[in-house]
């Protein structure tokens, strides 16, 4: 069974890199194909490999540009082991999922529970949250699990008047597998 407002891309359409990762495509570049489906430039469509047997990311193709920086593991690795001061990792999962797991030093503001946490002045958000409400001028960096609810989060983060903001597209499940896979490759002799 297709996925409704799906759109399958030919291998030979997607750039080398997309193998891997998420891409997020300009509309005019998908406008032959959404048309051939009936789709047109203002709907949302699912871009997937369908080897994965679920509709993992949503984007949009309503902007032409994206907003938000796109983080990968190696510069969420990074930042992990030399905190920049101007960035804040933000899981948005809900506590029972942070503290099952989460990248170390991010912090958790829930978006499913508190989509609104971002609006709240900052004696309300260190009274519901236990710790300082996230300066404007900082850039955050969101993830959840698969990331969907970062995508939202990061979207709303700007209603807020959060100007730089990022996205761990591979999110919470991208993190694990890299560690696993990191702790697992045996090591090679010379």
């Amino acid at each position: 069974m297709a996925i409704k407002r799906a759109l399958a891309i030919p291998l030979a359409c997607r750039p080398a890199a997309s193998m891997l990762s998420p891409v997020l495509y300009q509309p005019i570049k998908l406008q032959g194909l959404m048309a051939i489906r009936g789709l047109s430039s203002t709907q949302t469509i699912f871009v997937g490999r369908a080897t994965t047997g679920t509709a993992r990311r949503f984007y949009s193709v309503i902007s032409e540009e994206c907003k938000a920086k796109l983080y990968n593991y190696p510069q969420i690795k990074k930042l992990t082991q030399a905190p920049n001061p101007d960035s804040i990792i933000v899981d948005v999962r809900e506590p029972v999922e942070y503290e099952e797991g989460h990248i170390p030093g991010a912090i958790n503001i829930p978006f499913k529970s508190s989509p609104g946490a971002l609006g709240l002045n900052a004696e309300e958000f260190e009274e519901n949250f236990g710790f300082k409400k996230p300066d404007a001028d900082k850039e955050l960096i969101f993830y959840c699990l698969a990331g969907i609810r970062s995508t939202a989060a990061e979207d709303l983060a700007k209603t807020f008047g959060y100007k730089k903001r990022g996205n761990y597209v591979g999110s919470y499940e991208d993190w694990v597998a890299n560690e696993i896979k990191k702790d697992t490759v045996p090591a090679t002799s010379v």
